[in-house]
């Protein structure tokens, strides 16, 4: 994902100790400061895949400050996640707090604290779909080993393949049903 934002910041005072300030409160560490130029992230790690908080994925933030304009540009690697609708809803959230915060001088950690929240309930849902649908491969796998009477090796295939299949679903699923929500 990767966003980039432009704003004026009304108040100039301490801008650069706000922004800082501002990450530190999430865990985004300072990576590098340099002439009106900062940038935050966190590395990616094993783990990745089940980080319950986007917040903490890999990503690398850098905001340039020139007198009162801040230009953010925000980046976050998608590729190890689920990547579902309330996973960038979170980033969403978490990018408008910060020109909240910067603009008007008070942010919207608890709408922000919410959205997290609700991602990592959502988060269980997707994978007690990806549980079922791997027990679901499983049991064709075995009615499949049973009815041919062959050890085959497509019947551990059929786990990883189903488990991926629902997930994936539920996914779209939502996503889908969003949408319409929204056109309606």
């Amino acid at each position: 994902m990767r966003k980039q934002i432009n704003f004026v910041v009304p108040d100039t005072n301490q801008l650069t100790e706000r922004v800082i300030d501002y990450f530190n409160q999430f865990d985004l560490k300072l990576i590098e400061q340099k002439d009106g130029l900062l940038k935050f992230g966190h590395s990616s790690s094993y783990f990745e895949a089940w980080k319950s908080n986007p917040l903490k994925w890999e990503s690398e933030i850098s905001v340039l400050i020139s007198d009162d304009k801040i230009l953010a540009d925000f980046y976050v690697d998608t590729e190890a996640q689920m990547n579902s609708m309330e996973e960038e809803t979170v980033w969403e959230t978490f990018i408008e707090n910060f020109q909240s915060c910067l603009i008007n001088g008070v942010g919207l950690e608890s709408n922000l604290n919410s959205t997290i929240t609700d991602n990592r309930k959502r988060r269980l849902s997707y994978i007690g779909w990806a549980i079922f649908g791997a027990l679901t491969g499983g049991l064709l796998g075995g009615v499949f080993n049973n009815l041919t009477n062959i050890d085959s090796f497509l019947s551990f295939i059929l786990i990883p393949i189903f488990a991926t299949v629902f997930l994936k679903w539920r996914i779209n699923y939502t996503r889908s049903k969003v949408a319409l929500y929204h056109m309606e």
